[in-house]
């Protein structure tokens, strides 16, 4: 434990103060009971005119008390002066005194968990469990985010499928336009090139198919691969596509004869 106290105290002398000449200050006190007494000596000279020759000696006690807490260990109390100053004002003596206390205390797991706030800890345990809840809301909506994202990724992608991407754009665009992700669906859809140089090759086709997937290639996939998920021809695919040099990313296109 260690504590500042401010003391202060005005000396009323018999005579006019011109000019303090010397001062000084002493102390002493002692425990009793858990208070603490003790006394301020203030002593010195003083000039009763500016012109004045002789010096009037003074000499005061100013008394002070502080209660100590229970806990404190008194044999190790320590009592120090951290400043002093005064001030004169016609025959008053205004006297300013910073003390401390210094102590050691008795410390046990009683104590010290009497101590604890409980509003407070209350209030910091339930911010935690806010924060705890939050974070893990956030993480499920990322989660839930991606797995639907990697869905839509995954799967074929139709010509009619891409019309009605087109369609559901504009319909949303017209009604929360701030809600798309034009980035997204930039990355589902056929350029207009590409979608060209499909519709071309069917129309140069003597063959009529029902529908007309395109597959973007993913790593590790062949063309084996993806004609068995399709459960469609070989021959058939090779006619449409160049797949001497396929990679990942590429667009292939899956006919399917009508059935």
């Amino acid at each position: 434990m260690f504590i500042k106290i401010p003391f202060e105290s005005e000396i009323e002398f018999k005579t006019n103060i011109s000019e303090i000449t010397k001062m000084s200050l002493e102390h002493e006190f002692n425990v009793n009971d858990g208070v603490v007494l003790g006394n301020f000596y203030i002593s010195g000279e003083y000039r009763v005119h500016e012109v004045s020759i002789n010096r009037e000696p003074f000499n005061y006690t100013l008394p002070f008390t502080v209660e100590l807490r229970d806990d404190i260990k008194k044999d190790t109390l320590e009592f120090n002066i951290e400043d002093f100053s005064y001030d004169v004002s016609g025959k008053l003596l205004k006297v300013n005194i910073e003390y401390s206390l210094k102590a050691e205390v008795e410390e046990d797991n009683d104590t010290l968990f009497e101590r604890v706030d409980e509003e407070e800890l209350e209030s910091e345990l339930a911010y935690i469990d806010s924060f705890l809840e939050t974070s893990v809301e956030e993480d499920k909506e990322d989660v839930c985010e991606e797995v639907e994202l990697e869905e839509r990724k995954d799967a074929p992608v139709t010509l009619i499928d891409e019309v009605k991407i087109e369609e559901k754009k504009e319909m949303v665009q017209k009604e929360e336009p701030e809600k798309i992700n034009e980035e997204v669906i930039l990355e589902e859809r056929v350029s207009m090139e590409e979608e060209k140089t499909i519709m071309d090759t069917i129309k140069d086709s003597d063959d009529t198919f029902v529908t007309y997937h395109i597959h973007i290639v993913k790593e590790n996939e062949t063309i084996e691969s993806i004609c068995s998920m399709y459960n469609a021809s070989l021959n058939l695919v090779q006619e449409y596509n160049n797949i001497d040099n396929m990679t990942m990313g590429d667009k292939i296109l899956i006919p399917k004869l009508d059935e």
